[in-house]
C-alpha cells in the first residue's frame, strides 16, 4: 500500500532525486552505526529478513488491493539501523523484480525504513508490556501504527509529486511501422500520464473532489482494513517468537520485559 510502484519519469525529477540523497544519507548513517555498536549475528537475520519481505510483499489481498508488508515484524528483530541497510537492499530488489522504478528505490527505502523504524520504536516502548501473552498485542499495535503513519507519509509523497492518480490517457497499443497508436481501447497499449493543470486534459472531479483526493480516501479506508489483517499476521508472529526464542525481539526469557523474573 506504501510501496510507490510507478514507472521511470512519472514522479517529478527532483522528487526522486530527493528520495535518493535521503536514502544515501540514511544508509551512510545507519552503517557507521551498525559498525560501531551493531552485531555480526545481525547480518544473516538482515538477510534472511530482507528475503522474507520481498516474498511477503509479493502476497495481494485481492479484494482490497492490498499487499502485505512484513516490513514492522523485520523492524521489530533488526532494530532502525540494520532495518535501513535492509530497506535499501529490498528495493533494489523489488525494482530489478519490476516493482517499483529504478529511480524511485531511494523514496521507497525511507518509506520502507520508516515502517521498520516506527515500528521497531513502538514496539520497544510497548516491551514492558509484551509478556504472559501479551506481546501480540504490543506487535499488533506497533503494526497498526507504522503502517498508518507510512500510509500519510506515501500520499504525501504522491501530493508533492503533483501527478493526479486518475489523470492518465489510454494511448493504445503503439505501431512500430507507422509510429502511431491504436485508438481502439481494446488493443491494450500504453498509459501516458499528464500533470494537472497542463492544459491537454482538464482535470475531473466527482462531487467536487478531485481525484487525489477519492485516491487518498480510498488508500485510507483500504489500507485500514490491510493494517487490521497485517496488524493480526505481525502479532500472531511476535507472540510465537516470544514464546519460542524472546531474545530475537529484545524479550528475556522469564522476565517480564523489565528484567524482573516472571516465575
Amino acid at each position: 500500500m506504501t510501496h510507490i510502484m510507478v514507472g521511470d519519469g512519472v514522479l517529478p525529477w527532483w522528487l526522486s532525486g530527493a528520495g535518493i540523497l535521503a536514502s544515501v544519507v540514511l544508509v551512510t548513517i545507519a552503517s557507521r552505526q551498525v559498525t560501531r555498536t551493531g552485531s555480526r549475528r545481525a547480518i544473516p537475520a538482515t538477510g534472511v529478513m530482507t528475503a522474507l519481505m520481498v516474498v511477503v510483499m509479493s502476497i495481494e489481498i485481492v479484494p482490497i488491493g492490498y499487499e502485505l508488508h512484513g516490513t514492522v515484524l523485520a523492524g521489530i528483530i533488526l532494530g532502525p539501523w540494520f532495518g535501513a541497510i535492509s530497506s535499501l537492499l529490498f528495493n533494489v530488489v523489488r525494482a530489478f523484480l519490476g516493482d517499483g522504478a529504478i529511480t524511485n528505490i531511494g523514496l521507497n527505502t525511507v518509506v520502507t525504513w520508516l515502517e521498520m523504524a516506527v515500528g521497531s520504536m513502538v514496539f520497544s516502548r510497548l516491551r514492558p508490556f509484551a509478556y504472559r501473552g501479551r506481546a501480540s498485542l504490543c506487535g499488533g499495535i506497533a503494526t497498526a501504527v507504522s503502517l498508518s503513519l507510512s500510509t500519510l507519509v506515501f500520499l504525501a509523497i504522491i501530493a508533492l509529486s503533483g501527478v493526479e492518480p486518475a489523470s492518465a490517457v489510454h494511448t493504445g497499443s503503439f505501431d512500430v511501422a507507422t509510429g502511431t497508436f491504436d485508438p481502439d481501447i481494446r488493443s491494450g497499449g500504453l498509459v501516458e500520464v499528464h500533470l494537472p493543470g497542463s492544459g491537454e486534459h482538464p482535470e475531473a472531479t466527482v462531487a467536487g473532489l478531485t481525484p487525489f483526493t477519492w485516491f487518498a480516501f480510498a488508500t485510507l479506508f483500504l489500507g485500514a482494513l490491510g493494517w487490521a489483517i497485517e496488524g493480526l499476521v505481525t502479532g500472531v508472529t511476535v507472540g510465537f517468537i516470544a514464546r519460542i526464542r524472546p531474545g530475537l525481539i529484545g524479550l528475556s526469557a522469564g522476565s517480564d520485559g523489565l528484567g524482573r523474573p516472571t516465575e
